[in-house]
């Protein structure tokens, strides 16, 4: 079955599906930002803030990554010929298939380790990795459907 999908709308969905994801990875940055001190504290005191859990860290700049490489324009095959420099071909061309298989699936595995494990980056890894995974499963079919409209 082909699906046949205008150009305009593939590329209007592809920017919103972006932006969806890209917003709460924007919000999840914020919050790893460290918190003012109250205006009328004691020098003494430190600021009260959450502990920060190392692997939603790992898991958000993972994400992030992702998302920068599901930006238009982002070429693999560029990549490939910059790794294929120090070693051979076939072993960059797998190297680039390991790393969009890695950065495809990193959103479900952020959105259900913070599913299961609280922590201050919860919410916005939810909803970011969720939102990540489903841009890298149905960019292909939105990518094609824009060039099948040039």
């Amino acid at each position: 079955m082909v699906f046949a999908m205008d150009h305009r709308l593939a590329l209007l969905l592809y920017m919103l599906l972006l932006l969806a994801a890209a917003v709460p990875v924007a919000i999840a940055w914020l919050l790893l930002l460290p918190q003012e001190r109250e205006p009328f504290a004691s020098s003494d005191e430190k600021p009260s803030g959450n502990e920060r859990d190392i692997f939603a860290v790992f898991l958000l700049v993972n994400i992030t990554l992702s998302l920068l490489l599901r930006i238009p324009g982002i070429d693999a095959d560029a990549l490939s010929v910059a790794l294929a420099k120090w070693i051979s071909p076939e072993w960059a061309d797998h190297v680039v298939r390991i790393g969009y298989i890695w950065f495809g699936f990193i959103g479900g595995l952020a959105a259900a380790y913070s599913l299961i494990r609280k922590n201050i980056l919860r919410w916005p890894l939810v909803f970011g990795g969720g939102f990540t995974l489903l841009l890298s499963l149905v960019a292909a079919t939105l990518a094609s459907a824009i060039r099948a409209g040039e």
